[in-house]
């Protein structure tokens, strides 16, 4: 039986050498709790999670059982180090797009993708103010040689990721392309050429960036609450107390919501909770969530994304919208269709997707999780083999990191997952929309000093 994902942790991931794509370790899987069908271990590629905001944690001496804990390349600091390992599942977290040529050579040899957008000659579009500071929440318009527009929003950092064979409805006269942007009181236009591979288009604005009071951030879950997820649905409800405290402390103002899916003929396919900062109110609202259905392998993964993409109530006042999509199954095969428009919908939102693959996820499911989340600029985090449990087949595990063979990894619990990522979303405000982990080269192929990383990117202001 599948394991918990009790206080699911956040992996903290060496500044290091290459993280190659690799099998996990050859251990008879576990059944899935509740199916008939057994998950195959995942194959997963993983890089060292540059620009990423790591748990943080006290060092202790490794010991024959617990080498060196790596730890992640860029980072926006904890409010407080813990002071021990927090009990929980062991989890690996990496970013294909700070390791984006790597992550195409995956693409290559996955295989079951097909579905997914073309993700070749990615851009950057990044909206800065007269000051050079990011422009969160600006609409951009890509055009060409036709008719059609095709729309993104920027986040936190200013920078929105547009990939230009997903638009092929525009056209493009001469290979040009026209992004434009009317935001904060200040329109701006850049011409890039839509076939130049890996590049920065640069909007800069004559207007000063306005920000009255705490930023806010949307935080969503969008959680399979089938038969097989009950003890990780447990682990959420017992941890909002925990992420209300620690949210409270961020700096921000925070806006919490849910979706639950479940799969097609169940009680029902989708449940949202609306996003709100009343915390006590939502933790009411989903203290009755419960595990149940499912009973084949792949769930109604498609509608749980799209129900929050386009049903919850995202605010147009937030600097930030993220999506956690927490998982142990793959979407159904025939319905892959739908995930391109999802996905493109989720761009025009500015809506970035957080994946975390529960112990037991399958190949095609990791493909997946990987494929959401790179598209939409976020990471995506794995429970590790045996670290839900003995029995637990994990979902995909890395095999190096700089300075050799990583096997212990710092553990922390689902709060401090959330908190980091929003404390990362507070931290772009400050930093350098310019610096980009992952462009033109791989994070993991630069020497470790030479990486690109958020925290010294974070200047006082």
């Amino acid at each position: 039986m599948k394991r918990s994902l009790y206080l699911l942790p956040l992996l903290i991931v060496a500044c290091g050498g290459s993280m190659n794509s690799a099998s996990a370790p050859s251990e008879a899987p576990a059944a899935r709790g509740g199916r008939n069908a057994q998950a195959a271990p995942a194959t997963a590629a993983m890089a060292d999670g540059a620009g990423e905001a790591p748990v943080a944690k006290a060092p202790s001496a490794p010991t024959p059982d617990a080498p060196r804990a790596p730890q992640a390349a860029g980072s926006a600091p904890m409010a407080a180090p813990v002071a021990q390992e927090q009990p929980g599942v062991k989890a690996g977290e990496w970013d294909d797009n700070a390791n984006y040529r790597e992550f195409q050579k995956y693409l290559a040899t996955a295989g079951q993708v097909a579905y997914a957008p073309d993700i070749t000659h990615r851009t950057f579009i990044v909206v800065r103010d007269a000051e050079g500071r990011a422009m969160p929440q600006c609409r951009v318009t890509i055009t060409g040689a036709t008719d059609t527009a095709f729309q993104l929003r920027t986040g936190a950092s200013g920078r929105a990721l547009f990939f230009p064979r997903t638009a092929t409805a525009v056209g493009a006269e001469n290979n040009e392309l026209l992004a434009s942007t009317s935001c904060g009181g200040a329109t701006g236009t850049a011409r890039f050429r839509a076939e130049a591979e890996d590049q920065v288009v640069d909007i800069r604005l004559g207007t000063k960036r306005v920000q009255q009071g705490l930023p806010v951030i949307d935080v969503a879950f969008v959680l399979d609450t089938t038969g097989s997820m009950s003890e990780e649905i447990a682990s959420v409800k017992r941890t909002i107390a925990q992420v209300t405290r620690n949210l409270a402390q961020a700096g921000v103002r925070v806006r919490i919501g849910m979706v639950e899916y479940k799969d097609h003929g169940d009680s029902f396919v989708t449940k949202g909770y609306p996003l709100t900062e009343d915390v006590g109110r939502f933790a009411l609202d989903v203290s009755n969530v419960s595990a149940g259905g499912g009973g084949d392998v792949p769930e109604a993964v498609e509608e749980g994304m799209s129900y929050a993409v386009n049903n919850l109530n995202w605010s147009s006042d937030a600097v930030s919208h993220l999506a956690f999509l927490i998982g142990d199954a793959p979407p159904h095969a025939e319905r892959l269709g739908a995930f391109p428009g999802v996905l493109r919908e989720a761009q025009r939102k500015g809506i970035t997707f957080h994946t975390i693959a529960a112990s037991g996820m399958d190949q095609m499911g990791q493909a997946f999780w990987r494929r959401a989340a790179q598209y939409t600029g976020g990471t995506n985090m794995f429970v590790l083999r045996g670290g839900a449990g003995p029995q637990s087949t994990g979902a995909g595990d890395p095999i190096s990191s700089c300075g050799g063979t990583q096997r212990n990894y710092a553990s922390g619990n689902l709060d401090q997952l959330i908190l980091g990522k929003v404390q990362r979303e507070a931290a772009f405000l400050r930093a350098d929309p310019l610096r980009i982990p992952g462009l033109l080269t791989d994070e993991n192929a630069r020497p470790c000093d030479k990486r690109t990383t958020l925290s010294p990117l974070v200047a006082a202001k």
